[in-house]
């Protein structure tokens, strides 16, 4: 393992990431994203991470269905703009970063899909749930096109990434990341109780965020704030750590209201904008 530095990022830390929107703007400025997500009964992962994307700045929000579901997926969101994944060579153009993988089917057609996206886009990925499960078995796509990707595991998908126990990941969870990291290229984001987010030869150790946060669809919400964090600038270890961080204190903005045993994953979204505004003061 090479040298590793624990870096630090506060609530002002954050807050000097966060730039000011200009006067003179339109959507197209704030991002062009495209979410690769959802199967029949697992759609509310993609409208969690849609929405998510949206609360946290994102200009432009795109989202595979397909062709013929076309109008049933389109009810999902209402800022959303539903395209067929049909046509994904043409969709994938011109976008600043691609979300794949919450509530998709693991099945051969999707993993091509992936491999599609991969060898024909040059933006960002953001690879959740599905497609970690799918990368597990492919890690020749990990090695080509680490370098560009964000992956959100769990301690379970962890495993399925490295084949190491969950509970030997628990005991050493910042060495496990950083690993990995070193040895594909990405930055790898390992969720949980403070989360652990490795990339730029460095470990950020996240300390928002509750255990009421533990409920369906949290990680779909975390995913459309690192994809819409994306943009916020060229240094993308950083973005990650700041849309970690925002994600927990949505949470724990949260759970001041709700309670841990009450809270869903769509009251986290509620709070996205009180933590921009507790965060990025005027910025916001």
């Amino acid at each position: 393992m090479t040298f590793m530095k624990i870096v630090e990022f506060n609530k002002k830390d954050i807050s000097d990431f966060f730039l000011p929107r200009k006067a003179q703007s339109c959507k197209s400025d704030y991002g062009r994203f495209l979410v690769i997500a959802g199967s029949y009964g697992m759609t509310g992962a993609l409208k969690l991470c849609v929405d998510s994307c949206y609360r946290s700045g994102a200009g432009l929000v795109y989202y595979t269905a397909p062709e013929k579901d076309l109008l049933i997926y389109d009810l999902l969101t209402t800022e959303g703009i539903t395209v067929p994944v049909e046509n994904i060579l043409s969709i994938i153009e011109n976008k600043d970063c691609i979300c794949i993988g919450c509530g998709l089917n693991n099945d051969n057609e999707n993993v091509m899909l992936l491999k599609k996206v991969l060898e024909n886009s040059k933006c960002s990925i953001v690879a959740d749930a599905t497609a970690l499960r799918m990368l597990s078995g492919n890690k020749d796509m990990l090695k080509k096109h680490g370098h560009r990707m964000t992956i959100l595991p769990h301690p379970g998908e962890m495993s399925g990434l490295t084949g190491i126990s969950i509970s030997d990941i628990q005991k050493d969870r910042v060495g496990t990341a950083y690993k990995f990291y070193e040895e594909y290229g990405c930055i790898t984001v390992l969720k949980g109780n403070n989360t652990v987010v490795a990339g730029n030869d460095s470990v950020y150790i996240n300390n928002t965020g509750n255990p009421g946060m533990a409920t369906a669809g949290s990680g779909d919400v975390l995913a459309g704030m690192v994809t819409a964090y994306s943009v916020m600038s060229k240094d993308m270890f950083r973005n990650v750590c700041s849309a970690v961080y925002m994600h927990g204190l949505a949470g724990d903005l949260a759970v001041k209201d709700l309670g841990m045993i009450s809270m869903i994953s769509s009251d986290i979204i509620k709070y996205i904008p009180r933590a921009h505004k507790e965060v990025a003061c005027g910025k916001a």
